[in-house]
């Protein structure tokens, strides 16, 4: 059974079929690629799409898991302000370098 479930996309199968996942948003995720498009602007970081993507990986997956679902996300935390703390910007900077230095010493392109 768990293989057939494997070959369908999970989430089109029940019970999952019938929520909608893509609501759901990584509060990471815009900082993050603000960061990366700011070094590729400054031609600090390669622009193969090979090492943009895993830098973006490493990164996100270095950083807590932070989930909001659009519309309805916690009135004291809501994406302007965690996208905009400084020190989420920190964070977001610092996961993106040591990603990067991480796919410089063995990139796939």
């Amino acid at each position: 059974m768990m293989k057939d479930i494997h070959a369908m996309k999970i989430l089109d199968c029940k019970p999952l079929n019938r929520y909608d996942f893509s609501q759901m948003r990584n509060m990471w995720e815009p900082v993050v690629y603000e960061v990366v498009a700011e070094l590729l602007e400054r031609n600090e970081m390669c622009n193969c799409h090979d090492c943009v993507l895993d830098t973006c990986a490493l990164a996100l997956n270095s950083l807590p898991a932070r989930y909001w679902i659009l519309g309805s996300y916690d009135a004291f935390s809501p994406p302007e302000k965690f996208i905009g703390n400084p020190d989420n910007i920190r964070l977001a900077e610092e996961a993106v370098l040591r990603a990067y230095r991480l796919v410089q010493q063995n990139p796939h392109h």
